[in-house]
Formats: structure tokens, C-alpha cells, sequence
């Protein structure tokens, strides 16, 4: 309590003052009072409603001055750089995402963003023809930012974050091209053909569904061919440098059959040595997988899918070869029911037969 005493001709003085201080930088207020020669009591009163005008003017100071990129630039410095690292890469693309879809927001008082304003970013992002995943994802870092300066009290409790609630705009979802099971077969014997440094890596992706980071990071002491299992327990980031968990946190295991057998018994005697099941490819390990594959299936007049696409022909594949949603999504690694029953829609086994009943034409 800063209630000091002086001596003036003969009486007992009091002065007062009060730091009200902000987890903002700049933003404190320090306020004080000579109160002069007063009775401890009274100065003790005066005090209380000192340290009150103080907190009142460091939150309307708060409320005038902090502005979006400030508190940006502190969940960054606070959260990103100083939370876990392997946990911080996703928070580092939230962060890359803000900096780029909210730069209209930068110098606008925390208060003064509103829901529309976040409409206004899904209405730009519209105009990019930006998914509806992405638009989510804008939003959830909005919410992260703001719910984390409420909890960390850096904001007034009264400061809601402006995408709370905020619907998506319906954006029409486009297909992803994915290659049906003749024009992958079609696909993976002209790439053994040619010779193509990416071929086991294709056949091995559309056998086991893997992702790239997972595949990368597959080794030989992950594979039982005895046993015919794949054990998938890490994934190789290569913003990280070096394996993590999967994209789950979860291991998982996938059954070998007979083809794919054979292919890594050849894989064996290529790669065994380097410990990994696949051989280094630069271009892969620079992420343009995805870039040699499109134009693979370009020179061979095949729909261009991704590297990740391998994913979904082998979900697909799954599904219409009979097995359950609930097994593939098992073996895939796939946890989000939601999310999945875009590869049902694919593969369409929902409404197979379905029309079985009309049969009305003589």
C-alpha cells in the first residue's frame, strides 16, 4: 500500500499513490495525491478511491490504445515462440494465417472489431475462392488469440472475440480428382515401366494410405514381413527436422497383402541399408511430391491428382473393394467421422443399389 508520511510545520502529512499495471507495455497508469495534513483513516479512503480511478483509466486506456497486430504480436512472442516446439508449428501456421487474411484488422482498437469484420475477411477469402477448411481455420485462431488474452487477463473480460459465432459462408465445395482402380493400375505400371524414382513410393502410398510424413519417416524395423504388418508410430515434419508422432497421436497398423509384399521384398534389397523403406528422394524431401505427380498423370492423359490424393484412391478403394467405414478409417488413421464421409461421397457406396427397387421398365 503506497501511503507515505512527511512532516510539515509540525503535523503529520499523508501522500498517496497507485500503479495500476497493464500487461500491455506502455499502457500503465500511475496516478498520486498530496493529501496533506489528513488523519491516517482518511488517508487510508482517499487511497481506495485512488487505486479505483487508477484501474478505470488503465482499462479505458486499454480499451483506446491496444490494437489487433499489438495483441498479435504478443500471443506470438508469448505462446508461439516460447510454447512447445513441436506443438508450436501448428500455431506458427495459425499466426502465418492471421498475418496474411486479417491485415485489414492491424490498426483497428480491439473493441472496435465486431462480427462483420470477420465476415468481411470470409467475404475476401470468398473472392480468393479459398476452401471452407481454410476460412475455419482463420476463425479458430481468431477465437485462440482472443480466448487465451481473456484467460491471460490481457484484455478486459468485456472484449469478445469477433469471430465467435461467426457462420461460414457456403462455398461450393470442389471434387478432388482422384484416380478410379484402372487408371491407378494404369499409373503405377507406366511409372515401373519408365523407371520412375517415385514409383514404390506411389505403390506404397496407395497400398497403405499413409501420409507423406509418415511414409518419409518409415523404417525397416517398422515392417514385419513374417508377420505381414506395417506399423506406423511417427511421422517425419520436415519444418521440425526431425520425426514426431503422427497427425492423431496415435500408432496404428496396417495389414500387408500379397502385391504389396512382393514390392517391398524388392524395396529390400534397394533401400534395407539406409535403414528406411524408401528410397531419398530429394524433390520429395522438398515437398514437391505433389508437383511430380500431377505431371506424371498429365503426360499419361490421367485426372492430375496430388501426392496426397494417394490417400484418398486408397480410401476409396477400400470402401468399394466391401470394407467398413469404421475399418478403413482404422487403417488410414483417420478420426474425424465428419470429415470422412467426403471419401463415402467419393466412393459412393452409400447409394450403391440404391434404385435396385425401381426396377419398373418392362
Amino acid at each position: 500500500m503506497a501511503i507515505k508520511t512527511y512532516q510539515k510545520d509540525g503535523y503529520t502529512c499523508f501522500k498517496i499513490q497507485f500503479t495500476s499495471r497493464s500487461r500491455i507495455a506502455g499502457i500503465n497508469v500511475r496516478l498520486q495525491c498530496d493529501l496533506g495534513a489528513v488523519t491516517y483513516t482518511e488517508a487510508k479512503r482517499e487511497y481506495e478511491k485512488l487505486k479505483k480511478e487508477a484501474v478505470i483509466k488503465r482499462i479505458e486506456k486499454e480499451r483506446n490504445g491496444l490494437v489487433w497486430r499489438d495483441l498479435l504480436s504478443r500471443w506470438y512472442k508469448d505462446v508461439v515462440l516460447n510454447g512447445p516446439y513441436e506443438d508450436s508449428v501448428s500455431k506458427r501456421d495459425s499466426h502465418n494465417a492471421l498475418q496474411m487474411h486479417t491485415k485489414p484488422w492491424m490498426l483497428t482498437p480491439l473493441d472496435q472489431l465486431r462480427p462483420m469484420s470477420m465476415r468481411l475477411i470470409f467475404n475476401e477469402m470468398e473472392k480468393k475462392e479459398l476452401s471452407k477448411g481454410r476460412m475455419k481455420s482463420v476463425r479458430s485462431a481468431v477465437n485462440t488469440v482472443f480466448d487465451w488474452a481473456r484467460l491471460e487477463r490481457i484484455i478486459p473480460a468485456y472484449i469478445e472475440s469477433p469471430a465467435r459465432g461467426v457462420s461460414i459462408p457456403k462455398v461450393e465445395t470442389k471434387m478432388q480428382p482422384i484416380l478410379n482402380r484402372d487408371e491407378i493400375k494404369l499409373f503405377l505400371r507406366k511409372a515401373r515401366e519408365v523407371g520412375h524414382e517415385y514409383y514404390y513410393l506411389w505403390a506404397v502410398a496407395v497400398s497403405t494410405g499413409c501420409r507423406s510424413g509418415e511414409l518419409w519417416a518409415l523404417r525397416w524395423t517398422d515392417v514385419s514381413l513374417e508377420t505381414r504388418m506395417i506399423s506406423i508410430t511417427k511421422s517425419f515434419s520436415s519444418r521440425l527436422g526431425y520425426d514426431k508422432s503422427t497427425k492423431t497421436k496415435d500408432s496404428r497398423q496396417i495389414p500387408i497383402n500379397a502385391a504389396l509384399e512382393m514390392l517391398l521384398m524388392e524395396l529390400k534389397l534397394k533401400t534395407f541399408s539406409t535403414g528406411y523403406v524408401l528410397p531419398r528422394i530429394t524433390s520429395w524431401r522438398r515437398g514437391e511430391a505433389s508437383k511430380v505427380s500431377r505431371s506424371f498423370c498429365q503426360a499419361l492423359g490421367l485426372p492430375e491428382i496430388t501426392f496426397h490424393a494417394t490417400r484418398a484412391c486408397f480410401a476409396v478403394q477400400c470402401l468399394v473393394g466391401g470394407l467398413d467405414i469404421v475399418t478403413t478409417m482404422k487403417l488410414g488413421g483417420w478420426k474425424n467421422v465428419k470429415s470422412f464421409q467426403h471419401y463415402v461421397r467419393l466412393a459412393g457406396v452409400e447409394i450403391q443399389g440404391a434404385t435396385d427397387v425401381l426396377d419398373l421398365i418392362p
